[in-house]
């Protein structure tokens, strides 16, 4: 439901013109144009004007559990989008939102109506127990739980993780490395949180290619990218000549290890990352990125949560959103 302030800016007019077009006031001088205009955007947000001066206190919140704190948040805007995008829809259906970072205490989870949940394997077992125990109708973003008895929204990583991995084989790059994500200090680098890495290590097997000297671990952060660049080139004198990386925010401190090193992107190494943040088309070289719509899947999963919320859904389902790879100046095209 929307406001008539709300309406009022989309259709580029006062408040006051906005609530006397739809109280129908004849005395006021207004074209059928604009008239026009304000009735489609008021019923485009779902305006009603019975309910429009207690919405507020007819209001039921919403929880929004994310991994991190607001600092990772806005270096990486795959997951500001994603929230961006629950937001967004949440207001058009009539519900507010309260935020849950890392450091948040759950112990008023339950005041809440629903739950979205953005990824999962980046959480403690403790975590999820928390918001297990609440037992309300909860949708995950970004973690494919629909084994698990779980309404989840995904991106399609599968296809992509194998189109990147055919693309630099159709330039004769067999030689594919991986700069994966995982958020442990000490990791298994065999067994990496990253479902994207998990991916890769089952199609490069099938392909006979899988080395695990050529995966690389960061923190999915600028910073850690360019140190795991930065240490491979050190140690090894060598990069593979196709780089899957798992974000565009590790990708972009890889391009500044490659760069300080003398190593030319994409002439001597081609680097595909994933998410197409805004971030991927500014950095030097452009980023070749797997575009995912993350505002849609925001305002996907909470599509979800109100079938569970409004409609006494009972059964648990998956949507998987197509992604796209956009070329750009760091990958031979």
């Amino acid at each position: 439901m929307a406001t008539i302030k709300e309406i009022a800016t989309k259709a580029k007019v006062s408040p006051a013109t906005v609530s006397r077009v739809l109280n129908y006031d004849k005395s006021l001088s207004v074209n059928d144009t604009t008239r026009k205009r304000i009735f489609e955007i008021a019923e485009e947000l779902h305006y009603n004007k019975k309910n429009s001066k207690t919405r507020k206190a007819k209001l039921k919140t919403i929880a929004i559990i994310l991994w991190c704190n607001q600092d990772q948040e806005i270096k990486d805007l795959y997951y500001y989008s994603i929230r961006s995008g629950i937001e967004d829809q949440a207001k058009r259906l009539g519900y507010q939102t309260h935020i849950y970072y890392e450091q948040d205490s759950l112990d008023d989870l339950d005041k809440n109506v629903g739950v979205i949940v953005i990824g999962k394997a980046q959480y403690s077992k403790e975590r999820l127990n928390e918001i297990e125990r609440i037992q309300k109708p909860t949708v995950f973003i970004d973690a494919d739980t629909l084994a698990e008895g779980q309404c989840c929204v995904v991106s399609d990583f599968h296809s992509s993780v194998q189109e990147v991995i055919n693309h630099f084989l159709n330039h004769g790059q067999k030689d594919i490395g991986m700069l994966a994500g995982d958020l442990a200090d000490t990791y298994d680098k065999n067994n990496l949180i990253d479902f994207r890495f998990k991916d890769y290590k089952r199609y490069m097997t099938k392909l006979n290619l899988f080395n695990l000297d050529n995966v690389y671990v960061g923190k999915f952060t600028p910073d850690s990218g360019y140190e795991a660049i930065k240490n491979a080139i050190s140690q090894r004198k060598k990069i593979p000549k196709g780089l899957v990386v798992a974000n565009d925010a590790m990708a972009i401190g890889a391009l500044k290890a490659l760069r300080e090193n003398k190593i030319r992107v994409p002439e001597d190494v081609s680097v595909i990352s994933f998410n197409d943040t805004t971030a991927a088309e500014f950095a030097n070289p452009s980023l070749s990125s797997i575009h995912v719509d993350t505002h849609e899947m925001g305002r996907a999963g909470m599509k979800v949560l109100a079938d569970l919320l409004n409609d006494g859904l009972k059964v648990c389902y998956k949507v998987v959103l197509k992604t796209q790879l956009i070329f750009r100046e760091s990958s031979i095209n």
